[in-house]
């Protein structure tokens, strides 16, 4: 039993130092000058950043436009005709 503990323990030791060395990206001077930033769309965002940006630029003005077309139409506040209020 002990045996087969220690053989079990040094295969799946083997398997795991295999599969890392396996895995490993070769990077090079070429593929770096190739794409200095590959991340990035603009200077400072990536590209999930600048669409969470948009999304939430326009989720924002939507959101306003209600308040925009009270503002229009005049409902946002009550008249001042009278200076007595009306119910």
């Amino acid at each position: 039993m002990r045996n087969f503990l220690l053989k079990a323990c040094a295969g799946a030791l083997f398997v795991v130092i295999a599969l890392s060395l396996g895995a490993c990206n070769r990077v090079t001077k070429k593929s770096v000058w190739k794409d200095m930033s590959p991340e990035m769309q603009t200077l400072s965002r990536t590209a999930d950043q600048r669409t969470t940006r948009q999304k939430r630029s326009y989720d924002t003005n939507l959101r306003q436009l209600n308040d925009d077309w009270d503002m229009l139409l005049l409902q946002d506040r009550p008249m001042w005709l009278s200076e007595y209020p009306v119910p």
